[in-house]
């Protein structure tokens, strides 16, 4: 009895806090009908995926067997929306959120934190992009070194290869814009009064990385 209710408190104190708890049992892809895949598909195989929450391995794994069921011409698009949630995500003031999160945030660094949090779904996303300080309720408090998942912006790619074999430097480029080569929006500044105005809620739980 003891034993369940402790780990009942470990599943709602997981969630209480951003994390989200390993989902247990088979990894049963996500089955795409139609010829093209929209927008709201490709975030559907993003959100099934990260039902594995930290266990990256496993949520890569998700994905590989989602996009196997793919046609080569719905990967493409794919990896186009993917693209695209990466240029959305480009914003000085997402990235003045990642900085404090993470005690800094690089150029890659940053690019590895938009890959993280695409990889969170879609709730997650269109959430931290519009209020980039609730970024604070996502993570947990010791993740500052977990905020990038690099290997989740090349599956698509690799899926793609081994079904077409041909090399990913080869996979066609989706129809959008191309990327900015610098961020939307005002930069932010890395003095402390500016960012626990502008990021109370991530400056009261990680400024004092800074």
């Amino acid at each position: 009895m003891l034993v369940i209710v402790a780990v009942t408190l470990a599943t709602f104190t997981a969630y209480m806090t951003g994390a989200k708890p390993a989902k247990s049992g088979s990894r049963t892809p996500v089955a795409i009908d139609g010829n093209s895949l929209s927008r709201d598909d490709f975030w559907a195989l993003i959100d099934h995926s990260a039902t594995w929450g930290e266990d990256a391995d496993a949520q890569l794994a998700d994905l590989r067997a989602s996009l196997k069921r793919l046609t080569p011409f719905q990967i493409v698009a794919f990896q186009g929306y993917f693209e695209d949630a990466v240029i959305r995500s480009y914003r000085w003031d997402l990235w003045g959120a990642a900085y404090v999160a993470k005690g800094g945030a690089s150029d890659d660094g940053f690019e590895y934190f938009r890959y993280w949090l695409i990889s969170r779904g879609r709730a997650d996303f269109d959430k931290v992009i519009a209020h980039p300080d609730s970024l604070a309720d996502l993570v947990v408090s010791d993740a500052h070194a977990d905020l990038e998942f690099e290997a989740f912006a090349y599956v698509a790619r690799d899926v793609w290869s081994a079904k077409t074999g041909q090399e990913s430097t080869q996979m066609p480029e989706a129809d959008i814009p191309a990327h900015p080569s610098t961020p939307f929006g005002t930069p932010f500044r890395e003095d402390s009064s500016y960012l626990a105005t502008h990021y109370p809620k991530l400056w009261k739980r990680f400024g004092s990385w800074l």
